[in-house]
């Protein structure tokens, strides 16, 4: 799952002193996980503002809201949602069920967010095991991400540090 890899966190006109990971080298591993599966197995998630909150989200339809360049979009699997946890999106959330999706590795930003929030959600919500492959992951709370981590961590989390 690639959760958040647009333009507004991690493209080029990015606020570059909030989001200030090294986005070449981590849209490059991201797309060395993809390039890992087949592509209907690729899913994708997007943050998109809605109504008059949101945070720090993009609004649908505007620059900030697309993917970045680069990336490699490989499915049609892709997925809104509007609050860190990604299982926040009923389709989403029965679109792994209906699959019968036992395991998910989570790549994106950021990883005391939305890909924390979303492995708590995968973990707590549908009893999915989670894989963290940290090079693919674009981390600015770093204490919030170990929050989440040590919170999932006892029994279904897996990381990585190999793309």
């Amino acid at each position: 799952m690639v959760l958040d890899m647009q333009e507004m966190y991690v493209g080029s006109g990015r606020d570059k002193n909030e989001y200030s990971y090294p986005v070449d080298m981590l849209i490059k591993n991201v797309n060395i996980r993809i390039q890992a599966y087949e592509p209907e197995a690729v899913i994708y998630v997007k943050s998109i503002k809605k109504g008059l909150f949101g945070g720090g989200m993009p609004k649908a339809g505007s620059a900030d809201a697309d993917f970045v360049r680069n990336l490699k979009v490989v499915s049609k699997n892709i997925y809104e949602k509007n609050k860190p946890d990604a299982f926040s999106n009923d389709e989403l959330y029965q679109f792994v069920r209906a699959r019968g999706i036992k395991e998910l590795e989570l790549v994106g930003v950021d990883g005391g967010n939305s890909v924390g929030n979303t492995a708590i959600g995968a973990t707590e919500d549908c009893g999915l095991k989670i894989i963290f492959c940290e090079p693919a992951i674009g981390t600015v709370y770093g204490d919030k991400a170990q929050k989440c981590r040590e919170k999932i961590k006892r029994t279904r989390m897996t990381s990585t540090f190999d793309v």
